[in-house]
């Protein structure tokens, strides 16, 4: 179980800071979450089999009385290839249908219609994830990816300082033992955007809409197999925000998946990421405390958004109680609380969170200017950020940093300041995203990678 006293965010000194034995300057407890990550063909009771380490999310496979039923294909052929030769280890039968559970890990599906050309292979899905994946991939494709390259680590190097440690929900983005990344995507045949029963391969699956991350995923129950595949519970806390970008993830509709879910009473979990879960007393108590962890960010936030809370006020007044820490499916590994309840309040009521100061701002260089000029000019602010990076006051040390870069005459010391406090909160904090966003973002200030 991960060690508990750890701070929210990141840590306000480096005492929870080590180097690991392929030189990453990482928090402990992230450290410690890549063992749960690691490469793993787990054996989910007799029939179900689920690769865990591939890539960013799983590969699972029903034995089915038809052939093999495969969930979710991963980011590219490349790696559901690899999937593919892990199964041939347990079984020759053919695989003759896939399921989505979103529209996010679909990429391998050719590789799947590859291995067994004569073999008919039926596709099933939400009927939104073929137009998610255009979207994602024309209009708003340039912010999208920049956001993916930043969360996923895509510049960071395997070790070093600055090495990839892990991406939250997996080892990392794309599996770098893959020299190729081809794009395999095929869109569902058989579609679904409300409840139903399929009959797949011979076996019974009731298939429940159950949005998450995405508005298209669904929870597959194989009543049969005792066994439910889902995308609601994940092995970190739920992340309603995510740092690059994406649609507002209402707890609301989430918390009603969830409890979907747990009404099921499986013997076994199969998520799209982390470890599957067996045991109906496990599941039941480890989901439940999930469940409430996403309740308890949601009924804080509409609490004191109702008292008048800024969006600020917010992250610094809400705070997860510490026995969340007891079990990662609960703990800080992929985003923080902090901007959680931001981006609930924001979905709620919109970006004005009722501080004037916010509702006709000056541009971002006019502000910095102003703020420079009424601390006394730049060398003081530098002064400034420098005994706030040494007193440990690392928000401030952003904050003053941030103006010198976004000021009209930034200079090469201005950018390496805001990268020395990024690299210093990347180093202090368990949220794998927060880490590896701010670790981009000070390799592109001082010149090690260009983002541009």
């Amino acid at each position: 179980m991960t060690k508990h006293k750890r701070a929210r965010s990141f840590e306000p000194n480096a005492d929870n800071t080590v180097t690991t034995e392929t030189g990453q300057i990482v928090h402990r407890d992230l450290v410690d979450h890549s063992k749960r990550l690691v490469r793993n063909f787990y054996k989910v009771g007799d029939h179900i089999w689920c690769l865990v380490g591939n890539g960013l999310s799983n590969q699972t496979f029903v034995d089915a009385p038809e052939g093999i039923i495969a969930i979710d294909t991963g980011e590219s052929n490349e790696e559901m290839r690899t999937a593919i030769a892990e199964l041939r280890i347990h079984t020759k039968k053919p695989i003759v249908a896939v399921l989505y559970t979103h529209f996010h890990y679909v990429a391998g599906t050719q590789a799947v219609l590859d291995e067994s050309p004569d073999t008919k292979v039926e596709i099933y899905g939400h009927s939104k994830i073929a137009y998610n994946r255009v979207r994602t991939a024309t209009e708003i494709a340039p912010s999208y990816s920049r956001g993916l390259v930043e969360q996923f680590a895509i510049t960071l190097p395997v070790d070093g300082p600055d090495g990839n440690e892990n991406v939250g929900l997996g080892r990392f983005y794309r599996n770098p033992e893959h020299k190729t990344q081809t794009n395999g995507f095929i869109k569902p045949a058989h579609t679904f955007d409300k409840p139903c029963t399929i009959k797949v391969a011979g076996l019974e699956v009731e298939v429940t809409p159950a949005p998450s991350d995405a508005d298209d995923s669904v929870t597959y129950w194989f009543k049969s197999l005792d066994c439910a595949v889902n995308n609601l519970v994940w092995p970190v806390l739920f992340n309603v925000f995510a740092i690059r970008g994406e649609e507002y993830r209402d707890p609301r509709i989430m918390l009603t998946g969830i409890d979907h879910l747990l009404s099921l009473k499986p013997t076994h979990l199969v998520g799209a990421h982390g470890m599957p879960i067996s045991g109906s007393a496990e599941i039941l108590r480890r989901v439940t405390r999930y469940r409430d962890s996403i309740q308890f960010l949601w009924d804080q936030t509409v609490r004191l958004t109702n008292r008048g809370y800024t969006s600020t006020e917010l992250g610094h007044s809400i705070h997860l109680p510490e026995f969340f820490d007891e079990d990662n499916l609960t703990s800080e590994f992929y985003g923080v609380a902090e901007h959680h309840v931001r981006q609930i309040r924001a979905g709620l009521l919109g970006w004005f969170d009722g501080d004037p100061a916010n509702l006709f701002p000056l541009s971002r260089v006019e502000h910095s200017n102003r703020m420079i000029a009424g601390f006394g000019g730049r060398e003081v602010v530098r002064q400034k950020t420098n005994d706030a990076i040494d007193a440990n006051d690392l928000r401030w040390a952003c904050e003053l940093s941030s103006w010198l870069v976004n000021s009209t005459d930034a200079s090469e010391p201005d950018r390496l300041l805001l990268a020395k406090t990024l690299r210093l909160i990347a180093q202090r904090t368990t949220a794998a995203n927060i880490r590896n966003w701010c670790l981009a973002r000070a390799r592109h200030l001082d010149g090690t990678f260009d983002l541009n």
